[in-house]
């Protein structure tokens, strides 16, 4: 039965039908994800509607993306943010005021270097444009016209400056009632679904650095985002499920390099999507349950799960 024409019965419901796929990469592996995702749906057929989005502050790389969003700082916004930082918002003030090292006009376009300010600073830069080109990726994947609905599917790492501070951000966008609703303006209510997220979390990647002051960013990034994702579930602006990948597992590291982890990423977005209303009919009676009926409250960062004593130097809380 075509989509059309189940949505057209009154006895049925979107849910029915399977979405198409909004694919959202944020940051160097967040883009390598999605692009496994994209290879593991093209060499399968094209079997349903995806459009991708790479969206970094790094200017490489943007080739193979439907869509792009290129948040990198230029010299111009640079500029206008250190003549008046109060414009824009809290981010911009605190590094214009407290890291203008980290506003170096040679270094623009060259990512977020681990630094989770600079995306807070480009996000307040370009939010507007954010909004205008997240709409029109919008419309791209509607006009394909194979489902009326659409599933934002959102890839990161954890360890880096744009992808672990992008998620947040754009994941606030998106439960924002009315930067929704700019984003989909003119278009039929309940469009989209809440967001899915595939998350890296590079735990191991962070070890194999090979002096501490990276080793120590890559894992506070992880943890910052790791809470910023857990007050998100308190509030209600969550994502409908989060789905975490690690470099490692207790036999020792499985994965040597980050290219390696993201391919396995996209990999396992590709079969939930092709598997997606198996996956969602379970999912109904079994996560969504539990999570409805048992109150989730967001506390499932490692250091609130594990004892004291087994608790690394490097995480232990100021206050034990």
């Amino acid at each position: 039965m075509k989509p059309e024409t189940l949505a057209a019965n009154s006895n049925h419901s979107q849910e029915n039908v399977s979405p198409s796929f909004l694919l959202i990469g944020l940051g160097g592996a967040g883009k390598k994800s999605v692009l496994s995702a994209k290879k593991q749906h093209q060499d399968a057929g094209n079997p349903f509607s995806i459009h991708t989005v790479g969206l970094d502050t790094d200017t490489t790389d943007f080739q193979d993306f439907d869509s792009t969003i290129n948040i990198a700082p230029t010299r111009e916004a640079v500029s206008a943010m250190v003549e008046n930082p109060g414009r824009y918002g809290p981010a911009c003030r605190a590094i214009v005021e407290n890291h203008p090292d980290l506003l170096a006009l040679e270094t623009l376009g060259h990512g977020a270097r681990t630094s989770r300010l600079i995306t807070q600073a480009a996000f307040e830069l370009y939010d507007v444009g954010i909004l205008k080109k997240m709409q029109r990726a919008i419309h791209s994947l509607l006009r394909k016209g194979q489902s009326q609905y659409i599933q934002p599917v959102l890839f990161t790492s954890f360890g880096g400056g744009t992808g672990s501070a992008g998620i947040i951000l754009l994941q606030n966008i998106f439960t924002n009632l009315s930067m929704k609703s700019r984003m989909t303006l003119g278009l039929q209510s309940g469009l989209m679904n809440r967001s899915i997220a595939f998350v890296i979390d590079a735990y191991a990647h962070a070890l194999q650095q090979h002096n501490d002051v990276t080793l120590n960013w890559i894992l506070a990034n992880i943890y910052a985002a790791r809470t910023e994702l857990a007050e998100l579930g308190k509030v209600g602006r969550g994502f409908q499920y989060v789905f975490h990948l690690g470099l490692g597992n207790d036999a020792g590291a499985v994965f040597s390099t980050i290219e390696q982890v993201c391919e396995v990423n996209g990999l396992l977005a590709w079969e939930w999507m092709a598997n997606y209303m198996l996956f969602k009919s379970r999912a109904v009676d079994g996560l969504d349950f539990y999570k409805e009926r048992c109150r989730y409250s967001g506390n499932d960062i490692p250091e609130a799960l594990v004892s004291a004593e087994h608790i690394p130097e490097y995480a232990e809380p100021i206050d034990k």
